[in-house]
């Protein structure tokens, strides 16, 4: 930001950050969207203390990306930096042969609604919105944008001599280069459970009193992951390994013909006791990114497992399970998607659908999980996030993060951070009660299984327990 015009800066760094109570389940600025309910009407909204740590965020990210290019067909870049505003160019650019700029940034708005966004001095400016990282579409003067949700918007124009550019919003916003991660809150030291080379740990508790862990297990090549193990566990400290339940090279079938480069990477297996049985869905990698289930032909946790199709199930990878209280099984995969399972788990028997905030955006891009407690449903994702040390300076970390709901299909809340470096993690409860998380990465430590207790505040948040 220092090497961006000034002008603007004064008039943006006064802009106020409205409060509002209501983000989750239908979007900020509606403070009806749960009834009479207060206590759920707090839990959907972000509270005081996470719009100050935004703040605080804002502080370090506030500006949005610009890149110049020779031309708009031009795939790389002459100049890629960050302006102060869009429209601005940082006082570092050398615009000389430049003919196009595109500018990205996460707005946040102070009013819902509607907004009128424009770029005066461009008949060519192009403006878009992306939600989930991965989807994009055309800017329309009736979209709607909630109030203190960043939503990403990307502006683009040829540059011509001699004209000024400028952009127009219809009610006062603040930008962020990255999508914000409250502050970049740092997570508690937290230590392995086991010291083993894994990946995406899933811990459940069986019926049986154990608690059971699988996860991407392969020192050597993640692309070869070949075998899933299923570790059996009593008091979370001590684990045994029962054993590699399904190897590639031996139980594969039809996955042979997914997976023809030669590489086996089985990815993010996660165990689930489901109707008297336990079932396994597990991710096929890389070129095929899908994935399928096995079911226990003896009902134990070892196996023997065979699979309960002769295809791909889904149809991206980290695959789960829910069930609802009426019995209903769910299968929930790639960045939220949902459909009912069939009754021999080898498809599906509803519609796929979306779990989603009502603003569109993610909770994360993969590794979905989903618990019911006390009538809300909390839905954890993974993604990246930026996060700033107490120098200021920027670090990147693979995060867990969750949002909340009381109705099952949503909408959620706007995610909030879990855990800092958790990554795909799930949650699950100890016989005496006790709530955890799983992560697999720490301040001082990666790719290792370890467990976080977790408490439920007043609101109906969750926070690390001290």
């Amino acid at each position: 930001m220092e090497n961006g015009t000034r002008k603007i800066f004064a008039v943006f760094s006064a802009l106020i950050l409205a409060l509002c109570v209501a983000v989750a389940a239908t979007g900020c600025g509606h403070k009806d969207i749960l009834g009479r309910d207060k206590r759920m009407r707090t839990v959907t909204g972000y509270t005081e203390e996470e719009l100050r740590l935004m703040d605080g965020y804002l502080r370090h990210s506030a500006g949005a990306e610009v890149s110049l290019y020779k031309t708009e067909y031009n795939p790389e870049p002459l100049y890629k930096g960050v302006a102060e505003d869009v429209c601005l160019i940082p006082d570092d650019a050398e615009i000389s042969g430049a003919g196009y700029v595109r500018y990205s940034a996460y707005f946040m708005f102070e009013k819902s609604g509607p907004r009128r966004l424009e770029v005066e001095g461009a008949d060519d400016a192009v403006i878009t919105v992306t939600y989930n990282e991965l989807h994009t579409e055309p800017y329309s003067g009736d979209m709607k944008f909630d109030a203190n949700v960043f939503y990403k918007i990307n502006v683009a124009y040829s540059l011509r001599k001699n004209t000024e550019f400028s952009f127009r919003a219809d009610s006062p916003y603040k930008i962020s280069v990255n999508y914000p991660s409250f502050g970049g809150v740092t997570s508690r030291e937290i230590s392995p459970v086991a010291d083993i080379h894994l990946r995406d740990p899933n811990i459940m508790r069986g019926p049986d009193g154990f608690f059971y862990m699988t996860g991407t297990n392969d020192p050597a090549d993640w692309h070869n992951t070949k075998e899933i193990h299923v570790y059996k566990s009593a008091e979370l400290s001590e684990w045994e390994d029962l054993g590699a339940v399904w190897v590639f090279e031996k139980d594969a079938t039809w996955q042979k013909d997914i997976l023809t480069d030669g590489s086996s990477p089985i990815w993010a297996p996660e165990l689930h006791y489901i109707r008297g049985t336990y079932y396994i869905c597990y991710s096929l990698g890389w070129g095929s990114m899908s994935g399928a289930v096995l079911r226990s032909t003896s009902g134990l946790p070892e196996g023997p497992y065979v699979s309960t199709s002769d295809a791909p199930v889904f149809d991206y990878i980290d695959s789960t399970f829910f069930v609802e209280d009426n019995g209903k099984v769910y299968g929930i995969w790639s960045d939220g998607l949902i459909a009912e399972m069939n009754g021999d788990m080898s498809g599906f028997k509803g519609e796929v659908r979306r779990l989603k905030s009502k603003s569109g955006n993610y909770v994360g891009f993969e590794g979905c999980y989903l618990l019911k407690i006390d009538g809300l449903y909390y839905l954890c994702s993974s993604t990246y996030g930026i996060h700033y040390d107490e120098n200021g300076k920027p670090y990147r970390s693979y995060d867990s993060y969750y949002a909340v709901s009381d109705k099952l299909f949503g909408p959620y809340s706007e995610r909030r951070l879990l855990m800092a470096y958790g990554g795909h993690n799930n949650l699950f409860f100890a016989g005496d009660g006790r709530l955890f998380t799983t992560a697999f990465y720490g301040k001082n430590f990666s790719e290792r299984p370890a467990v976080a207790e977790l408490e439920i505040t007043g609101d109906g948040l969750l926070r690390l327990k001290d």
